[in-house]
């Protein structure tokens, strides 16, 4: 590959816009954050001489390698074509072709009744454990949530997946009943896998930040502006929708066991999203915690940009 001046110039503004390094002395750069070992103002550049190096770890590798290494470029090609796209402040946002399925009709469960609804000790059960989960009876009510009292998920709680105002999917979680501890419509029924859903969709379109949790009980606990990806590996679907989505700030808050998986989820959105990723105590969800300990936490935890998430990613490795 022919290095020239073009291309040099290219890099030059790749790592002082999107590294944020800095002049330092005899030609050399200074970048903030090693990306392969995490230290700080460690790894030097120097494009006169084509050559990088850290002074903790000894990672020497070009210049270009470098870019390819932290963008996950796999070609010279990619890398020439990210490099001419040029606007590292704020990056285009090109949405991963992926081909969604045709989506069926999807109707509440067989003996489906709101959760207020009902003076039967299954009815009453199923209060308690709403209560005792932390949620009030009325404000669940009013998002459609409810349990069935006959039918295949008798004694299954339900929780509607809405997306501006359609029925998608429901969540059924077993509290009285006899089955499994989920048993989520599959696809044959919905036309749909929970890679292509987000639970309470619509506040993504309502407010400015949303908290992402795994699941829908964490979504609830979090209140209105709560979202989920129904677990802790994001999809590229569920990317596209976030980053598509008018919503600003992304608070991510994934199950204390999903440290990876939340730094690489803020990776893909920090272009285009102010993302938080708040780490949860060992054993402990939202839910487990309560809303007021979580917000303690996420108002303790300051919005990352994109090296403090390199240095958090490498710290974990």
């Amino acid at each position: 590959m022919k290095i020239t001046s073009k291309f040099k110039s290219q890099l030059y503004s790749y790592f002082i816009k999107r590294l944020g390094a800095f002049e330092y002395k005899h030609g050399w750069l200074r970048v903030p954050v090693c990306p392969y070992c995490g230290r700080e103002e460690k790894m030097g550049v120097n494009l006169s001489l084509y050559r990088c190096n850290c002074f903790r770890c000894n990672s020497h590798p070009n210049p270009a390698q470098m870019v390819m290494d932290i963008e996950n470029l796999e070609t010279y090609g990619e890398l020439i074509k990210y490099l001419n796209n040029g606007n590292f402040d704020e990056l285009e946002f090109k949405e991963e072709k992926v081909e969604l399925p045709s989506k069926q009709p999807v109707y509440l469960p067989e003996g489906f009744r709101n959760i207020t609804f009902g003076t039967s000790q299954l009815a009453l059960g199923m209060q308690r454990y709403i209560r005792k989960r932390g949620f009030q009876i009325d404000r669940l009510s009013r998002l459609g949530i409810g349990y069935c009292n006959e039918g295949p998920l008798f004694g299954y709680l339900i929780i509607p997946f809405y997306y501006n105002g359609e029925l998608r999917y429901y969540n059924a979680r077993n509290v009285m009943g006899t089955g499994p501890r989920y048993n989520n419509p599959n696809k044959d029924i919905t036309g749909l896998g929970k890679e292509f859903l987000i639970f309470n969709f619509d506040a993504m379109q309502m407010y400015k930040s949303v908290y992402l949790c795994e699941g829908a009980i964490n979504a609830l606990t979090m209140g209105e502006r709560g979202i989920a990806t129904m677990g802790k590996a994001i999809s590229a679907y569920q990317v596209n929708e976030i980053i598509k989505a008018p919503v600003e700030h992304i608070i991510i808050l994934l199950d204390p066991d999903a440290k990876h998986y939340a730094i690489s989820l803020a990776l893909k959105l920090v272009d285009f999203k102010k993302v938080k990723v708040v780490f949860l105590p060992d054993g402990k969800d939202c839910n487990d915690l309560g809303k007021t300990e979580v917000l303690k936490l996420v108002y303790n935890t300051r919005y990352q940009d994109y090296q403090e998430l390199i240095k958090i990613k490498n710290s974990l490795d």
